[in-house]
């Protein structure tokens, strides 16, 4: 048997060659950060501008999706979707649900509003449902395509301080027990015998937990839920960009809007209806348009990773996609990188409860989720 410390010396030079990878999850808070209005909020208060605008210009036709009630013609300048529901007409069923279920909820969630929708829709509703979504589609798109432009024209000075998180090592003490196993573990062609690759392991684990050990990634893949282009800002040499929910006016990369948790106990009932209209939102069917959800599943394939969150809420309408990613073996840890509301409040907590209904195992959950002390906000707070 070789010497210990022979053992060692080959370890560490075999070790620093072991690197890891990193995947970016890059949500609407993201675009947010950068000064881009891509939330639902902001679209639906400029669609609602259009509505008033229309009505001066006397374009407002009655096919259009919302109309304004003539009694309430003589000053539509003072009317708001938010106070005033009750003077505009609608045409379109989704935009009317989202509207009022704003009133008892004080938020849009649109994607879960669609899934209410879709829940208690029948045979003879579905087929008006999935048009006006698809209507509600390309309102959006057209919005997020405006904001996208006026982006361009004004662009942000925060790329330094997020690319510095994009490009910070992967830290020891962050990964789970069972990756810091996999990294301290010693080729098994040193030793010949158990006993002697497990003292190595522990010996090396030691060490490494007492250092904070960094691992610089390998590879990097920013995954991007947005339908803007703000993840190309951070394209180097080693990172790949997914859109994973397509691109803005792109044929080949459409749009995918809609819902995406498989996981949930009424997605059965609604597939079990055997009627394709019901599934033709879910994320799931319309990943099939490309090949980014098997891009996806080579990349977790292929080596550890950790997941860096930024300005992604984690909520249930990526569950399909983020439990294959989070509860994945080579998962190594889930970093992440939280709002600052004040000096004093963060959604560092909200975005650890969202995603904890990715995971369905919860001992995965408390073992891989990276505890806020070396987590960072993804944007300093400034007073």
């Amino acid at each position: 048997m070789l010497p210990a410390y022979v053992g060692s010396i080959f370890f560490f030079v075999f070790l620093e060659k072991k690197l890891m990878n990193k995947i970016i999850l890059i949500g609407n808070g993201f675009d947010l950060a950068h000064g881009i209005k891509t939330s639902y909020n902001d679209f639906i208060d400029d669609f609602e501008k259009e509505v008033k605008s229309r009505y001066f210009q006397r374009t407002l036709d009655y096919n259009f999706d919302i109309t304004i009630n003539s009694e309430y013609g003589f000053n539509p300048s003072n009317l708001s979707f938010k106070q005033n529901i009750e003077a505009f007409t609608f045409n379109n069923i989704f935009f009317e649900y989202v509207l009022k279920r704003f009133n008892s909820v004080n938020y849009y969630d649109l994607e879960g509003f669609f899934y209410e929708m879709l829940k208690v829709a029948d045979v003879n509703t579905i087929k008006k449902l999935n048009s006006d979504f698809y209507s509600f589609i390309n309102h959006l798109e057209k919005y997020l395509t405006n904001v996208e432009n006026q982006f361009r024209e004004n662009n942000s000075n925060l790329i330094s301080e997020i690319l510095e998180h994009i490009d910070s090592p992967i830290l020891f003490n962050e990964l789970s027990q069972e990756a810091k196993r996999v990294v301290s573990k010693i080729h098994d062609g040193l030793y010949n015998n158990e006993a002697g690759r497990k003292a190595a392991m522990e010996r090396i684990y030691g060490d490494f937990k007492k250092t904070n050990k960094n691992f610089n990634s390998d590879t990097t893949l920013l995954l991007n839920f947005n339908y803007t282009e703000t993840a190309d800002l951070y394209k180097k040499e080693k990172t790949e960009i997914i859109n994973i929910h397509g691109k803005l006016n792109d044929i080949e990369n459409p749009i995918i809007f809609g819902y995406g948790d498989e996981l949930d106990s009424e997605y059965s009932v609604i597939e079990n209806k055997n009627d394709n209209r019901f599934l033709e939102h879910f994320k799931s069917i319309n990943y099939a348009k490309t090949d980014n959800y098997k891009k996806v599943l080579e990349y977790i394939d292929s080596d550890l990773f950790q997941i860096c969150i930024m300005g992604h809420s984690c909520g249930n309408t990526d569950r399909t996609l983020l439990n294959t990613i989070f509860e994945h073996d080579n998962c190594a840890s889930v970093k992440i990188y939280y709002y600052q509301k004040s000096a004093t409040q963060d959604y560092y907590l909200d975005v650890y409860k969202n995603i904890s209904r990715n995971f369905n195992s919860k001992a995965k959950l408390r073992d891989r989720v990276v505890n806020k002390s070396f987590c960072k906000p993804l944007i300093n707070f400034l007073e």
